[in-house]
């Protein structure tokens, strides 16, 4: 294999395949990346055995072939090379990879495809279409809210629902809930996977290198089996393991009614809450909320801070007090779009519904701390 190329477009290739390297393993072959040429450009590809990333380079290919190359080594040789030059790569019949920038040499041994595993292809014909745009927005407002336990594998990913045109997305740690939904997508689907947040991750990473909006409307393609899933953005493909498990039934948590419901500027609200936070115990601590006639009391207090401040709203019924983790519900107003936000109660130990006052498509749900 010899090949010329922009170490640019070379370096950026591979720190996009970087997230599926694998740092704990016992088949030291995943240390590697594998590079290969394929229809006058250079394929890069990465994988752990649960997630997998594909990406493809421009270059000039004077010689095809393939090789894996140990990825760190790799990446720190080209964040050392001078910026906008072009870089030659040789690979010679020892499987060394003769790698040539201006007068700079660097010879690295590396192993050949065959010991590299094989990355299912992308079935386009099953695929569907999704606007990148409302992908982003929807992982956004549900990634942060899943577990990072691992003892709770089935909440270590977002639950995406697909029925009567509903895309629906849930995720879910026991104690907040997020749920996001879109109208009019997917109108021919009916399926229901639980995707890791590794890849959604590494999802959120690629679409927000390509600056992508919540209002952008060019397409990503999907395809999902019945253990996994693949992504497709446009020179990148990310592929997933989904994970198995039935996901809780999360609906019975979404409070039915309200006995109490508080409209309240969204911005305040979150501006008031950071600073509530900041007086409360690292872990553990709470913000207590105390709804009284015409205002909304917040309060916070540790070992030798103390906070207090005030909010109008327009409530008449008796006082209410209530505690939160502060931090699950700066997250969730976040991620509100809407300039005002529904809170909605019904006792201190009950959840509390979080809502667009304007009814988009989005709920937040947290469990309160005992006072």
């Amino acid at each position: 294999m010899k090949i010329h190329c922009n170490k640019e477009d070379l370096s950026k290739g591979v720190q996009t395949i970087q997230s599926a390297l694998s740092s704990r393993t016992t088949l030291p072959i995943l240390l590697n990346f594998m590079m290969e040429t394929e229809s006058s450009k250079i394929k890069v590809v990465s994988t752990d055995l649960e997630m997998g990333v594909k990406h493809y380079i421009p270059a000039e290919v004077e010689s095809d072939g393939s090789i894996t190359i140990p990825a760190k080594k790799f990446s720190d040789i080209l964040h050392s090379l001078p910026e906008g030059q072009e870089v030659e790569l040789f690979v010679d019949a020892g499987d060394k990879v003769q790698l040539k920038c201006g007068r700079s040499r660097f010879a690295i041994i590396g192993a050949p495809k065959t010991e590299y595993p094989v990355l299912p292809e992308f079935d386009k014909k099953e695929a569907f279409a999704l606007p990148m745009g409302m992908v982003l927005d929807m992982v956004k407002k549900t990634i942060f809210a899943a577990s990072s336990d691992e003892t709770r594998h089935v909440l270590n990913g977002v639950l995406w629902s697909a029925k009567k045109g509903v895309l629906e997305m849930v995720a879910t740690d026991g104690r907040r809930l997020s749920i996001v939904s879109r109208k009019g997508v997917l109108k021919d689907r009916d399926f229901q996977i639980i995707v890791p947040t590794k890849v959604l991750s590494e999802l959120l990473r690629l679409l927000g290198s390509l600056d992508v909006k919540p209002d952008a409307q060019e397409n990503l393609q999907v395809g999902v089996t019945d253990n996994q899933i693949v992504f497709q953005v446009k020179d990148t493909t990310l592929l997933s393991r989904l994970i198995g498990g039935t996901f809780p039934n999360y609906e019975q948590v979404i409070p039915k009614k309200k006995d109490i419901s508080v409209v309240l500027d969204t911005k305040e609200l979150l501006a008031v809450t950071k600073r509530a936070a900041l007086c409360a115990l690292d872990r553990g601590g709470s913000v207590k909320f105390a709804l009284q006639k015409k205002s909304l009391h917040i309060s916070a207090s540790s070992q030798n801070l103390e906070f207090n401040d005030e909010l109008a709203v327009d409530y008449a019924g008796a006082d209410f007090q209530v505690a939160f983790n502060p931090h699950f519900l700066v997250d969730a107003l976040k991620h509100l779009d809407s300039d005002k936000v529904s809170l909605g109660f019904t006792t201190p130990i009950n959840p509390v519904l979080i809502e667009p006052a304007d009814g988009a498509e989005s709920r937040f749900v947290i469990m309160p701390m005992r006072i």
